[in-house]
């Protein structure tokens, strides 16, 4: 019955004498050789009253009983989980035990005791293989050394969680898992085994350790808080210490002095000398160099040592094999043609050279048979030089990449999702007699107008190409250009010096009427009686004055001169204003023109360079003026410099400006094509370099997102350029087409090019005296 009572009680103690446990104490005992941390919950209140009753004697006969109590076998005859503990350590896999004796109170108080020490056993973390300190039975011994040792070192065991060993003995073998038992067969073993309370299980070695007498009654002293050897003092005897001088007193009873334990203010100076000295920049970079020599000098042992190394971790010198020699010729042969025979006079010259300077280092010779062929003499000698050169001179491998020349290309949409663009010739528009330097055509669409070499200005209708009427200018014409403003049909043409207005079309046309009206002194219509070669006033020293009566009857209204030859002429989006260029002209190579009011002026002060080409800003009042190797920007409002571009190039040939206003392309005569970001930067967004011979002229495409080139190559290239709104978005430009046609005429290809205001047609004026339509 008392037993009953025990067993039924046993579970109510273990979790109170849990709750109320002290911190863990830690110790160090030795299994077999090697430490282990032995950590235990310290429960003396859970043992019964005789022990209670025992430990309040003296410390003697508590050594003794306790000694005493681990000499005895704990017999542990079953186990079972308590329904009312829920919360049972995850560590402790049979459950809570349960003690059936018929013995009484002296097996429960057995039991009780087996149940603390088991518990305690089961916390210990042994390192190596346990041992019972010489005093183990001779059967635990040969079973320890049977037992393979675990070589993995001090390493986590979760590392070999997922594999079927969990280490490696002394040969290298692999020590295999043992296979856990389930909780039943582990519950009937325990009762079949009576060393069940004194056996842990081994993690390391995946044995099970059956805990000697000895380290029952250690751990039993760890869990009271105990020394470890019971022999052991801890209060021993005073040893008295022996003066050498025999002297048993100070010389002195003053108190220690102050100064030694405030802190030096020597040391403190020195420190900060040091602190200072470490923060300063030589000292840091000095830190950096030692640590990059120490990193050199340290060996790499971060490699796997029984994997053999690839062949690119391997370091030694790679064999490189020696340069071939060149494969003989027909000057080697026995018997060469006559042509390579030296004649007295080259061979005199090949004496006379450097051995280093001379083509070949041997006279060729002819023989009529193999036979006849003598030694060569300097064998020996070359062969030697071979040798020496293959030792001496240094040879080294170059890698070559292996890259898909594909893949540098930029991923371009299809030309055929940009259309419309120009791809067909469609007309040809032909009748002058020389080069055609310039092309222009009508707001409208409707006509266009040709300036070539041999001194007319023609103008065509596009539907049909006739000729309708043709300007004899007296002189080669080097640019027209249509006014812009629809209303007035006005255009204004260089020959030579002279700067000429005209009226294109005939009368009654309204266009032609109101220019007429617009060009006519006073705003009045021009009558047979109006003097010829009258003047109007000049204005900055530009005089502007009308034709000769049969002139004006051909269309020609007024004539403004330069100083010096003129070479284009380009029109203010408003109609109202235009700028010549005459390159040699000096402070006066740019003039600029009011039609309304027939004044003329120079903008500049002094020449900035030779003038190529002027235009005006589509929305600002900018005049864009391209020298020869740069382009400046020049507000007229403020009469100031704005910008300055740096194209890159040798010699500009042409610009223009996008109708956004935002972006600018010139051309030049080293065969580039340079886009510009005004708002980017001065340099060239992009340069492209299509042609191989000089750009002659570039245009923008008035409503369609395109632009053109044209060369002296014969060839038209068009590309898309979208300009999108957003100012993070690069401009695209596309090459979408090429387009030939022409034929090179004394050094010189497509003059000019001009694009229709509203459809995707592209006309190109060559030197080769005709005129091009391509559509799209």
């Amino acid at each position: 019955r008392r037993a009953h009572e025990a067993s039924a009680t046993m579970p109510m103690r273990t979790r109170r004498g849990a709750a109320e446990a002290e911190p863990e104490a830690e110790a160090e005992t030795r299994h077999g050789g090697q430490v282990a941390v032995v950590s235990g919950d310290v429960d003396d209140g859970g043992e019964d009253e005789g022990e209670n009753e025992s430990e309040e004697g003296e410390e003697g006969e508590e050594d003794e009983e306790g000694d005493g109590e681990s000499e005895e076998d704990v017999d542990v005859e079953g186990e079972r989980l308590s329904d009312e503990d829920d919360e049972v350590d995850s560590s402790d896999e049979d459950g809570a035990e349960i003690v059936e004796g018929e013995e009484g109170e002296e097996a429960a108080e057995d039991d009780s005791d087996a149940e603390e020490v088991r518990k305690s056993a089961t916390a210990l973390s042994i390192a190596g293989p346990a041992a019972s300190n010489g005093t183990a039975a001779d059967a635990e011994s040969d079973s320890e050394d049977e037992m393979p040792l675990n070589t993995i070192g001090n390493v986590p065991l979760e590392w070999y969680d997922d594999f079927d060993h969990v280490g490696y003995d002394l040969e290298g073998n692999k020590i295999m898992r043992s296979a856990r038992q389930d909780e039943l067969d582990a519950l009937i073993q325990r009762f079949d085994d009576p060393d069940a309370s004194r056996t842990i299980h081994d993690a390391l070695h995946g044995v099970d350790v059956v805990l000697s007498k000895d380290d029952v009654a250690l751990i039993k002293r760890l869990q009271r808080r105990k020394y470890p050897g019971a022999n052991f003092d801890p209060y021993p005897e005073t040893v008295p210490f022996d003066y050498p001088d025999g002297k048993i007193h100070p010389l002195s009873n003053a108190p220690p002095r102050k100064a030694p334990f405030l802190p030096s203010k020597d040391e403190a100076k020195t420190v900060m000398r040091l602190v200072m000295a470490m923060r300063s920049e030589q000292y840091q970079k000095s830190v950096a160099n030692r640590r990059a020599q120490d990193a050199k000098e340290r060996p790499d042992y971060q490699y796997l040592i029984w994997d053999d190394p690839s062949e690119e971790e391997v370091k030694h010198h790679k064999r490189l094999p020696a340069p071939k020699l060149a494969l003989p010729g027909n000057a080697e042969s026995y018997n060469p043609p006559k042509e390579y025979l030296f004649t007295p006079e080259e061979r005199e010259a090949w004496e006379k050279m450097d051995p280093s300077d001379r083509p070949i280092n041997f006279i060729p010779q002819a023989f009529s048979s193999m036979r006849r062929v003598p030694q060569y003499e300097p064998l020996i000698r070359e062969r030697f030089e071979r040798c020496l050169d293959l030792y001496l001179c240094p040879r080294e491998a170059k890698t070559k990449l292996n890259i898909d020349p594909y893949s540098l290309i930029p991923q371009l949409p299809s030309p055929a999702e940009l259309r419309p663009f120009p791809e067909r010739l469609s007309n040809r528009f032909l009748g002058h007699a020389g080069r055609v330097y310039s092309i222009s055509v009508s707001p409208s669409g409707e006509w266009l107008l040709s300036a070539a070499a041999d001194g007319t200005v023609k103008l065509w209708e596009v539907a049909s190409t006739r000729c309708e009427r043709t300007f004899q200018l007296g002189g080669e014409v080097r640019s027209v250009r249509w006014c812009p403003n629809g209303d007035a049909a006005i255009a204004a043409a260089v020959v030579g010096a002279r700067m000429v207005l005209l009226c294109p079309l005939r009368r009654p046309l309204p266009a032609a009427e109101r220019a007429a009206a617009l060009l006519e002194p006073g705003g009045e219509t021009a009558n047979s009686e109006t003097a010829a070669g009258s003047v109007d006033a000049p204005s900055g020293g530009v005089a502007w004055t009308r034709p000769d009566l049969a002139a004006r009857d051909e269309g020609v209204c007024w004539e403004v001169t330069h100083v010096k030859s003129a070479s284009s002429v380009c029109w203010h989006h408003k109609g109202d204003y235009l700028a010549s260029v005459a390159p040699e002209g000096a402070s006066r190579a740019v003039l600029l023109h009011q039609i309304s009011k027939r004044k003329s002026g120079s903008p500049f002060a002094k020449s900035k360079g030779r003038v190529e080409a002027v235009a005006f800003h589509p929305k600002k009042p900018w005049l864009l003026v391209a020298t020869q190797r740069h382009v400046r920007i020049y507000d007229l409002a403020s009469q100031e410099l704005h910008k300055k571009l740096n194209p890159a190039v040798k010699w500009i040939s042409s610009i223009d400006v996008h109708p956004g206003g935002d972006h600018l392309i010139l051309g030049s005569y080293d065969k580039k094509l340079c886009w510009f970001d005004l708002d980017l930067s001065a340099s060239p967004y992009k340069t492209l370099r299509s042609h191989s011979l000089a750009v002659r002229a570039v245009a923008y495409h008035s409503k369609l997102p395109l632009f053109a080139s044209s060369s002296d190559d014969a060839s038209v290239h068009v590309y898309h350029g979208r300009v999108y709104s957003d100012l993070l978005t690069n401009a695209l430009i596309v090459p979408v087409k090429i387009l030939k046609g022409h034929h090179i005429s004394s050094h010189l290809g497509v003059m000019d090019i001009a694009w229709h205001p509203t459809q995707p047609w592209l006309f190109s004026a060559g030197a080769d005296g005709t005129i091009l339509l391509h559509t799209g």
